[in-house]
């Protein structure tokens, strides 16, 4: 279950403050020596003994349609070029980790996030004002799971490798009727199709 720090809850419930919910961006690539760390904030903080630069940042709202996973695009001003430079240089930094951090101004001090989200950057486009990310799922979202289907008449072995057993110079067709060694059969034949 979701659960606010006290901090963040006693702000929240005030009819009115001066200290916001911060949203921190946080981009991570094998090509980077450093981490990209920006704040949708109109100047600069510190949080878990980091700078974060304060940068204007949109998160547009999408849709869910139930048949695709789900992608978020987070759009960031290309003021300077900066990061269009690098862009240009690591393949728009596709496939980087880009993890979403809420966090209360009056709780820095915490290396909690209030909440936090991971993603890994699918696609890249900029022009003269902004950087658009797409960002989807971590890796374990688009894995299946289980990783083995049961299918009554495929063996998923491949024939002739340890598991299928077989020694000869014939091959089969990964079906019940052409297995060399029926005893062998990787599929799951007892299985009711419900015909």
């Amino acid at each position: 279950m979701f659960k606010f720090s006290q901090i963040a809850t006693m702000e929240k419930n005030k009819l009115s403050t001066d200290a916001p919910f911060l949203m921190l961006f946080e981009i991570k690539s094998d090509a980077l020596g450093d981490a990209i760390r920006l704040v949708r904030n109109t100047e600069d903080i510190k949080w878990k003994g980091k700078m974060w630069t304060a940068f204007p940042v949109d998160v547009e709202p999408y849709d869910e349609d139930g048949k695709t996973l789900p992608a978020l695009n987070l759009k960031i001003s290309s003021g300077g070029g900066i990061i269009t430079t690098y862009l240009q240089q690591y393949n728009g930094l596709v496939d980087a980790k880009a993890n979403v951090y809420i966090v209360h101004a009056k709780n820095l001090a915490s290396s909690a996030p209030e909440m936090e989200l991971d993603f890994v950057i699918n696609e890249t486009s900029y022009d003269e004002q902004w950087i658009t990310f797409t960002l989807g799922p971590t890796s374990e979202m688009s894995t299946r799971f289980p990783q083995w289907r049961y299918l009554t008449d495929f063996c998923p072995f491949v024939c002739g490798d340890l598991r299928c057993g077989y020694k000869g110079d014939e091959t089969c067709r990964n079906t019940l009727q052409t297995c060399l060694i029926k005893a062998r059969f990787g599929g799951e034949p007892g299985i009711q199709t419900g015909r």
